[in-house]
């Protein structure tokens, strides 16, 4: 029996974790005892002792029945393969050294059973990994990473698009350019390779530096990229080999689709911290995490374009570091003739931030900022086939998503002002309001479409002006001019003072909860319809009933009394509708085609389930009627309302009205376009809260004076259209899967054109816009629906409530927070949004006009109610900035 091991023998692993190993030679031992042993029939078991994560030694002995055993904590095992060694991922890199250990197994043999053949002797590998916190690079402060960077745009050395199979053999390749394009260095190829190679192990790379990067789920590894570290005293200076791999190549846990490798080889000795291996990969890692550079490289079609980029990029950094000189100089100017004394940059910046109030100075700001951008809004885009590919679909993406749901809200208009506004209404003011937004807006992204809220504040607003009416229901149009012109006011108001702001004090949590009421909201008015098909049409009397019926009475009865087969052909076409366009949505996750082809398919899931949904409807059971929207065709256009001179009460309800419809527009627009600019989108242009206000304010003020339905920022539009134009990365991190957002094409084209198709299809309203039946566009909101929900932090942890702890996915907070605290926050937010439900969905019009107070409420509840309940450290975790 072997005799338990030493002190110096303990290798330590994590504070409370670690396993007892032994030296390679007393494995041996144990395995020559073993394999003696087991020509005896005797059977010989070596002990395990593992210290528990509560400090307690435990011991191990073999007792399985089966060749060999080989014991490791599952703390010990996690440790090793996902070490997360500070939970600070604020800096992006990590540096990682791996070495080899071996661990003590167990051998059995049972007598008679098996043969000496079916013996395994082996030792289980281990792998020993070192991470370590980098800050990026600042190229503005630390003048030698300039110079290396510059060092190798002068003499470039670049393996492009190369294809191997095998690190090694990438490593040599790489090498051997080296050699070859630096022949003076007299480089031992075999003595350098064993620097960064493993002798035990191909896939091993002994030193190593990554990024993290940030995801909706919390830190990830980036796996696009890796700075291999060698150190040799094969060169007497640092040399830098850079590789773009032409497929995807498997390094390993956390590096499982890396397609650039960047190779620093330094020497053992070196006279300055700065020039050290170490300092130079710091220096490359933190170009390459700039996931801008990583898309242009991955575009260049030679070593020479790949240099050219690299260029570039130092030219752009140089630009920028001008830049911050030229403001440092301009602020230190600015407190000199204001007297202040000499501070550091952030205060220097409070103390600029602190000015008084001047109305229009933000407004005046995001024009500024805008402008510059304008021309590239256009033609910046069209640069490659990916991006047209990407532009036309996401064009037809909203063309679909905008008209048939338009559609639909025109048939609850027409419902509710008996009429007075039809389908083709509303097709008409979102093509107007479209093509204006797309031309005159800041943040062109956001997407602005009218809305359930506002087809319920359509019905209050006819239902009070019936209050001064004649009985011909023409009040109506004047008074709605007068409500939607009060709304642009204050619009307009808010824009010139800066409200904006308020903005900086929602989070994550209130724009999650509105996201998700606007997706319950789709399906409960989806089911509404759904409802009231089957109570037209479908017989639901009791049986009681049905045999006191006589059969003379039900043949008097109408034949339309009871026709079963329109509720079901409803219901189907809606189950239709929904389960084509998830399919196909979904068919970017399958195996099937290559990455590109199953992107290209998923992003014409909607048209495609719209036409699958028309074509079972209008062909497959043409004979049966279905419900279809009427408008008023002799009805012009655009005609001016006639103002007929108001009461005076009338003009303070209008007031009123008016301002509390300016408050829903104001936090649903600004909550949209806070969406669309949240850092993990990663757009460049910057945002536009305060002039986007002012342009929907006066473009509803065109629209009421023509009664024209109010449009505003809407969701899940708008994040469905970012998440259209962008390109998106798929990362496995623990079995489990992650996208990030790498480039979004801020392009105009896609609003500008899908308007002028809304705009032309005016004229196919109704023929043949309504062969498409009213259940494919109920079937629409719910695909709509359901596809937002995917990226709703609030959806996944309803779900976690109901799935068991040992299956909860590698998110953040799963690893930060406790599982009841989770559960409690996520009730917590369910209890907000029920409030929601029960003000919209109530029957009650009155009390629906407290909508856009509840939605403002939101932001204080979650400022100062929800941290008295659930701790500050715990609330960064599961509402922070991920």
């Amino acid at each position: 029996m072997t005799q338990p091991l030493e002190d110096d023998s303990t290798t330590l692993l994590e504070p409370d974790v670690h396993v007892r190993l032994e030296p390679l030679s007393t494995v041996q031992d144990s395995e020559d005892q073993a394999d003696q042993s087991l020509h005896n029939g005797s059977t010989v078991s070596t002990k395990h002792d593992f210290e528990s994560p509560k400090g307690k030694s435990r011991s191990r002995r073999d007792t399985a029945d089966t060749d060999t055993d080989c014991y490791v904590t599952e703390e010990s095992r996690n440790f090793f393969l996902s070490n997360e060694s500070s939970d600070n991922y604020s800096r992006l890199g990590y540096h990682s050294r791996h070495s080899k250990a071996f661990q003590k197994v167990t051998y059995r043999r049972n007598s008679g059973f098996q043969s000496e053949n079916d013996v395994n002797h082996f030792c289980a590998k281990l792998y020993h990994t070192k991470r370590k916190i980098l800050h990026l690079k600042n190229y503005h402060d630390e003048a030698r990473a300039m110079r290396d960077i510059s060092k190798f745009v002068k003499h470039p050395i670049v393996l492009f698009k190369i294809h191997h199979t095998l690190w090694e053999d990438i490593a040599k390749e790489m090498i051997l350019t080296l050699a070859e394009d630096k022949p003076d260095l007299n480089l031992d190829v075999e003595l350098t390779l064993k620097s960064v190679t493993s002798k035990d192990a191909d896939f091993v790379i002994p030193e190593c530096v990554q990024g993290i990067s940030e995801s909706p789920h919390g830190p990830v590894t980036e796996q696009s990229f890796i700075t291999v570290i060698g150190i040799t005293n094969a060169v007497t200076d640092s040399q830098v080999v850079m590789c773009l791999l032409k497929q995807p190549f498997n390094f390993g846990i956390g590096a499982e689709e890396i397609r650039f490798i960047c190779l620093v080889l330094a020497p053992i000795k070196h006279t300055k911290h700065t020039k050290s291996a170490l300092e130079v990969a710091r220096t490359y890692s933190t170009l390459f995490a700039d996931d801008r550079l990583r898309r242009n490289l991955l575009n260049t079609h030679s070593p020479e374009e790949f240099a050219h980029e690299f260029e570039l990029e130092c030219s752009r950094i140089q630009i920028e570091h001008q830049k911050r000189v030229n403001r440092m100089n301009s602020i230190a100017t600015t407190l000199k003739t204001r007297n202040y004394s000499s501070q550091s940059l952030s205060e220097l910046q409070v103390v600029i931030e602190e000015e008084k109030f001047v109305p229009g100075r933000d407004l005046i700001r995001d024009i500024q900022n805008r402008a510059k951008h304008y021309l590239s809004d256009y033609i910046g885009d069209l640069k490659d086939g990916t991006s047209v590919q990407k532009i036309i679909s996401t064009t037809l993406f909203l063309y679909f998503a905008l008209l048939l749901p338009g559609i639909a809200f025109g048939v609850l208009h027409s419902n509710y002002t008996d009429g007075k506004i039809d389908s083709k209404d509303v097709v008409v003011a979102q093509a107007l309001s479209g093509l204006l937004f797309s031309i005159f807006s800041g943040q062109h992204l956001v997407v602005i479409t009218t809305t359930i809220p506002v087809v319920i504040y359509t019905k209050i607003v006819y239902i009070i002006s019936q209050n001064w009416d004649d009985g011909d229901g023409s009040f109506f149009q004047t008074f709605y001019a007068m409500t939607g012109i009060s709304n642009a006011f204050f619009l307009i108001l808010y824009a010139f003072c800066g409200a904006s702001k308020i903005m900086a004090y929602c989070s994550r949590s209130t724009e999650e909860i509105l996201e998700l009421f606007i997706s319950v909201a789709f399906i409960v008015d989806s089911v509404k319809f759904l409802r009231i098909e089957f109570s037209k049409n479908y017989c639901f009397d009791s049986l009681e009933s049905t045999m006191n019926v006589s059969k003379r009475a039900a043949e008097a009865m109408p034949e339309s009394y009871c026709d079963p087969t329109k509720p079901i052909l409803t219901l189907l076409l809606i189950c239709v509708t929904v389960y084509v366009g998830v399919q196909i949505f979904n068919f970017k996750n399958s195996p099937y085609l290559t990455a590109g082809k199953r992107l290209l398919v998923a992003d014409y899931a909607l048209v495609v389930a719209v036409g699958a949904g028309a074509f079972v409807g209008s062909y497959c059971f043409q004979n049966i009627e279905l419900t279809k929207f009427v408008v008023n065709e002799s009805k012009p256009l655009f005609q001016i309302v006639e103002f007929r001179k108001p009461p005076v009460m009338s003009v303070f309800a209008a007031l009123g009205l008016g301002f509390v419809v300016s408050f829903l527009f104001f936090m649903e627009g600004n909550i949209s376009a806070s969406i669309v600019n949240k850092p993990s989108n990663k757009l460049k242009k910057g945002s536009s809260f305060h002039y986007d206000l002012l342009v929907t304010g006066l473009i509803n003020a065109i629209l009421s004076i023509f009664c024209l339905p109010w449009l505003h920022g809407a969701l899940p539009h708008s994040p469905l259209h970012v998440r259209a134009l962008a390109d998106i990365e798929e990362h496995i991190e623990n079995g489990h899967v992650t996208e990030t957002i790498v480039y979004v094409r801020e392009t105009r084209l896609t609003t500008l054109v899908a308007h002028i198709l809304i705009g032309v299809s005016v004229m196919m309203i109704p023929y043949p816009l309504n062969l498409i039946p009213i259940p494919v566009l109920y079937g629409l909101f719910v695909f709509l629906a359901v596809t937002s929900l995917g990226e709703l932090q609030i959806w996944e942890r309803f779900v976690l409530i109901f799935t068991e702890q040992s299956l909860y996915p590698p998110f953040h907070y799963v690893r930060k927070v406790p599982q009841k605290i989770i559960h409690c926050f996520t009730l917590l937010q369910m209890l907000q949004l029920t409030a929601l439900c029960m003000v919209s969905f109530g029957s009650s019009a009155y009390l629906k006009m407290l909508f856009p107070f509840i939605i403002v409420s939101l932001i204080p509840i979650r400022e100062w109610v929800l941290p008295k309940i659930i701790s500050k450290r715990h609330l960064v975790a599961l509402d922070g900035d991920h």
